[in-house]
């Protein structure tokens, strides 16, 4: 909630506050019905003119007088609120957000994005490449300008809040990004949603080297440092060129290009207790390639380098390497899903 509409609501309890005042002054002063009160305290703040329901006290005269100057301040203070906000369009921006806010309610499997910074907003990038549904959290008004602009869907407020995670709907999201400049509020972050979401993959920024074993117990799934990141980016530039090339061919998301995928064997799937020579998704898939197998060994994971005869157990994850047609023969067969 902006300053603005913030001062409007605060008004708004202004004058109710002063509604129970006056009748419950005029109730006790005067030993008017309720009714009547209620509504000599209504004509009086509004100034209307109207005549008084019945004869008034001297003290029944100084309570009117406050509430003709009160009434008068506070809806003359609202009213200018209001036309502020619309000449400069915030009541359509706010209507537009309500919309957005009861959308998001509905969704289901998205992700929620915390903090739309510099490194926020080329998380929020890949993630529209890639046509991900995407929730971005920030209480800067500027930010989310931006972020509604690029196409994504927006909270105002602060992610550290629990009823600010609630609107963003995390009891049904897929996965949330802590990717706030501090890593205390990326550590609460990550507390308040794995408490609401126990499924829910996070991934949580990490500037301090000390704050990422904090962050994995307060339930985070993985910890990125970007300076680290960064530096080991930079030493493969250099030293695997061709390599980083390679990879970032497949990490971009062009339809018309290759791109790497990823496949997980479920208890149901098709591809369960079967070879890769059996399965044959380099037929299937007209061309796909599995480049490794990801398997579970105890807490952590290991690389298994295929071979014809391997055989894929439950949990089991296979990276792929293919284009949009080939990812879509095998979606056709019920490999993959969109």
């Amino acid at each position: 909630m902006n300053s603005r509409t913030r001062n409007v609501s605060l008004l708004i309890l202004a004058a109710l506050f002063l509604l129970a005042v006056g009748t419950t002054g005029y109730h006790l002063l005067e030993g008017w019905a309720l009714d009547e009160a209620f509504y000599m305290t209504v004509i009086t703040m509004s100034t209307v003119g109207f005549s008084e329901v019945h004869p008034l006290s001297a003290t029944g005269r100084m309570l009117t007088v406050g509430l003709i100057f009160s009434g008068i301040g506070v809806i003359g203070i609202a009213a200018t609120s209001l036309t502020a906000m619309l000449v400069s369009g915030e009541i359509r921006q706010l209507l537009r957000d309500r919309r957005m806010e009861r959308k998001i309610q509905r969704m289901n499997g998205h992700t929620i994005l915390c903090g739309y910074g510099r490194i926020g907003r080329e998380i929020a990038r890949e993630f529209l490449r890639g046509h991900h549904p995407l929730v971005v959290v920030d209480s800067s008004r500027a930010s989310l300008a931006d972020a509604r602009e690029a196409g994504h869907m927006v909270i105002e407020g602060d992610a550290t809040e629990e009823e600010v995670l609630l609107r963003a709907n995390v009891a049904h999201a897929k996965g949330l990004v802590a990717a706030l400049p501090r890593d205390s509020d990326n550590v609460y972050i990550t507390l308040t949603a794995r408490e609401y979401n126990r499924e829910l993959q996070i991934a949580a920024r990490s500037l301090d080297p000390g704050s990422e074993h904090r962050l994995l117990k307060a339930g985070a799934n993985r910890v990125v440092n970007p300076y680290v990141i960064g530096g080991k980016r930079l030493a493969a530039v250099m030293l695997h060129p061709e390599i980083m090339d390679f990879l970032d061919l497949s990490m971009q998301q062009d339809p018309e290009g290759f791109s790497l995928r990823h496949l997980t064997v479920g208890s149901g799937s098709k591809l369960k207790d079967r070879t890769l020579a059996e399965l044959d998704l380099r037929r299937i898939g007209r061309g796909v390639m599995v480049l490794g197998i990801s398997r579970p060994t105890g807490a952590e994971r290991s690389m298994v380098i295929p071979t014809a005869d391997t055989a894929l157990a439950q949990n089991d994850t296979l990276i792929l390497l293919g284009n949009q047609s080939m990812y879509q023969a095998l979606e056709a067969e019920g490999i993959v899903s969109r």
